[in-house]
């Protein structure tokens, strides 16, 4: 620890800390514009000038590390005149538009003014002018604002890995854009708008929507992805149609405004996908809010009440034969759990989830998990990545891999689809056969990590497809055994799953057989009659689900579209904002969120709807409902099913990798080439699929941040 004075006060400081960093940590306040804790240092805007002992002039704190005995000042009166004078050139330019800024009342530069601007200007020039910038749908530009922090140029080159932003020009002439003229193609680029300053970079479909005072908010998880990042749902009062049996009437509710990424400490890095940023904008239009009843050929559809679709419901329960349900990509614990003992009641317990069925072995959580924590990636040595692509599957964790070979240069492989990572890589190959040569040591840059300490294996769950699943991950179990790390065994491999439902899927041990009758085109003649689609994105575009085949196809989804319209009936849900629940996250926690907005309509969630259907059937009074009543209203039923549940938001501790004993298969697996488990990053669910804002990123951007190149 290194002795310092900071205001006539000592402290003890640890080595290779700067000025402004040891301040921060005695709590005393330095105003910053440039400076960023998760950025490297700039030094452009000179506003956290101090004063040290000894020194001629202020000095730059963000840049300068302490040293042993040094006496610092904060808030001396040269400290004050410097930060005036800065604040004063910075002024300049400026426009004195804050009335109709969207940064107003959040805005960093308006704070500063209060504290240390003067009271009178001393600039009686024209102002400069800089022309905006088109950067897409995402992120609107005024650049006359522009102070030259160059926060979205650092972040851009250093956590996006898109060097499109620079500074060119030189004095008064010197501007922030893209080099040529093109949009900021990067699935990060709502953070550009957190990191600026001063208001010159704006949320495009947030513009003049609202102010901060205005705002309640809500502290939330993301659950879009598998990673559910911490984010914070600001919402607002709202005055608009709400059905009320039969009728059209305006009330007073809530809706999402926006929504912003928050640090809880367990994840450090605050930074959030556009996905998660503007998917909400999904739940203003086509929202199912009654019950319909939808005719296949006409394509017609009528109203229906809770009553009439709960008593239509129990008739088809009491002469339908078997059932099955298949579940989208944005469903919690208690839903799918619901949804499983309901089909247990009903004698058919096959249940599915998205358009293709995991093979994989998920009888303990090292088969299917992803075995460490995100802050123990540092102990990283190597990384061979199969079926994967990190960057759109959980954008999260692909900035801590970039961040984390910048720091040590640490060796990645990639076993898969040629895609963009955004760092560097070697690209192996595409097929399975790659597999078998690495495990016979006929490649040459694979020698390094079988010798580099701490490598790993990250493999896309999704990639664990039909016949060939439960060898590839064989495959991968061997060559982890192959790796001399001398760390845990359990992540020595892991598992990156693309959203929510394939995790609780598989902490449920929910996956059906291969020989079921779900999967056959022929269902109908194998006793399945009717098929629940719960959240379903593209039901009629999904490979092997034909619903011309089933008797009845219920569709249990928010909303109402194209995705729909193979069903012949429609029963409203709520979302996951609208409703509180449990989740887990890709490093095994059980988190919990909490309900941000109310519901439009009369939609319900799957567990009470379910509950309502069994109650009313007058065919199953005698089956044991009271018992799964409690089960299904407390959430402490699902304990005795789950142990893992009661550990809420801590990781548990997983089985060790190296007592499981590996044998060679006698599964024959497919040498085929890996295909990509997102297509398109900003229309993966059902909520995405009806923004506009995900739309329109699609339409512009999907060229270059696809999985595949050139699609």
């Amino acid at each position: 620890m290194i002795p310092i004075t900071i205001n006539n006060r000592p402290f003890l400081v640890r080595p290779n800390t700067t000025v402004l960093q040891a301040c921060e940590a005695a709590a005393f306040d330095v105003p910053r514009f440039c400076y960023h804790e998760k950025l490297s240092v700039a030094g452009n805007c000179r506003m956290c000038l101090v004063e040290i002992q000894k020194s001629p002039k202020p000095v730059v704190s963000c840049a300068m590390p302490v040293s042993k005995d040094m006496v610092i000042f904060t808030d001396s009166p040269l400290v004050r005149k410097a930060r005036e004078a800065v604040l004063e050139f910075l002024l300049i330019n400026h426009p004195l538009d804050c009335p109709i800024c969207d940064q107003g009342g959040e805005c960093d530069l308006q704070d500063e003014a209060l504290n240390y601007g003067a009271d009178r200007g001393r600039f009686y020039e024209f102002k400069r002018s800089v022309e905006d910038k088109e950067c897409g749908p995402i992120v609107k530009t005024i650049m006359t604002r522009c102070i030259h922090c160059t926060r979205c140029v650092r972040f851009a080159t250093e956590v996006a890995g898109q060097e499109t932003l620079g500074a060119f020009g030189r004095g008064s002439d010197t501007e922030i854009g893209t080099y040529i003229q093109s949009f900021i193609r990067t699935e990060l680029s709502g953070n550009l708008v957190d990191l600026c300053p001063v208001g010159a970079l704006t949320s495009k479909p947030y513009a003049y929507a609202a102010r901060s005072w205005e705002l309640s908010k809500v502290e939330s998880i993301d659950f879009l992805d598998a990673l559910c990042s911490d984010i914070v749902v600001q919402t607002r009062q709202v005055s608009s149609p709400k059905f009320r049996e039969g009728t059209l009437r305006l009330t007073s509710k809530d809706e999402i405004v926006r929504i912003l990424p928050r640090n809880n400490g367990v994840y450090h890095d605050n930074w959030i996908s556009d996905r998660t940023r503007y998917a909400f904008y999904g739940l203003k239009t086509q929202r199912a809010l009654a019950p319909l009843k939808l005719d296949r050929k006409l394509a017609k559809s009528q109203r229906l009440t809770w009553v009439e679709a709960l008593v239509d419901g129990t008739e088809r329960l009491e002469y339908s034969g078997r059932m099955a349900a298949v579940i989208g990509q944005v469903s919690d614990v208690e839903g799918v759990y619901a949804m499983a003992n309901f089909l247990k009641i009903r004698g058919f317990g096959d249940i599915t989830h998205g358009n293709f069925i995991n093979l994989g072995n998920t009888d303990a959580p090292a088969f299917f998990g992803f075995n460490r924590a995100l802050e123990n990636l540092d102990k990283l040595g190597g990384l061979l990545l199969v079926g994967t692509n990190p960057r759109f599957e959980a954008s999260l964790l692909n900035t801590y891999l970039r961040r984390e070979q910048s720091r040590r240069a640490l060796h990645f492989s990639l076993v898969g689809n040629f895609s963009t990572l955004n760092y560097r890589h070697v690209h192996q190959g595409n097929s399975v056969r790659v597999l078998h040569a690495m495990l016979e040591n006929r490649l040459v840059t694979t020698q390094k990590l079988y010798n580099l300490l701490g490598s790993s294996i990250m493999v896309g769950f999704d990639s664990l497809r039909a016949r060939n699943g439960l060898y590839l991950q064989n495959m991968v179990r061997f060559l982890a055994k192959k790796f001399i790390a001398k760390t845990q065994g359990g992540e020595r491999l892991g598992f990156i799953h693309t959203n929510v439902t394939s995790l609780v899927f598989a902490n449920l041990g929910l996956n059906p057989s291969p020989k079921s009758p779900l999967y056959s085109k022929l269902s109908k003649d194998k006793g399945i009659e009717t098929l629940f689609a719960v959240q379903l994105a593209g039901l009629r575009t999904q490979r092997w689900i034909s619903p011309s085949v089933y008797t009845h196809v219920v569709a249990l989804a928010t909303h109402v579209g194209e995705d729909v319209l193979p069903c012949d009936r429609l029963i409203p849900l709520k979302s996951l904002y609208e409703k509180s629940g449990y989740v887990f996250s890709l490093e095994g926690r059980l988190r919990k969120f909490q309900k941000t907005v109310t519901a439009p309509g009369h939609g319900r969630t799957l567990e009470s709807f379910l509950f309502s259907l069994v109650r009313t059937g007058r065919s199953l009074s005698e089956v044991g409902i009271k018992g799964w009543e409690r089960t299904l209203r407390a959430f402490w039923g699902l304990e005795q099913e789950l142990p893992r549940a009661a550990l809420l938001e801590r990781i548990p501790q997983n089985f060790i990798f190296n007592p499981f004993e590996i044998w060679e298969s006698d599964i024959k697996g497919d040498l085929t080439v890996f295909h990509p488990n997102i297509r398109d990053f900003y229309l993966t669910d059902l909520i995405s699929r009806h923004s506009s804002v995900m739309g329109e990123c699609s339409l512009f951007l999907s060229n270059e941040t696809n999985f595949v190149r050139g699609n």
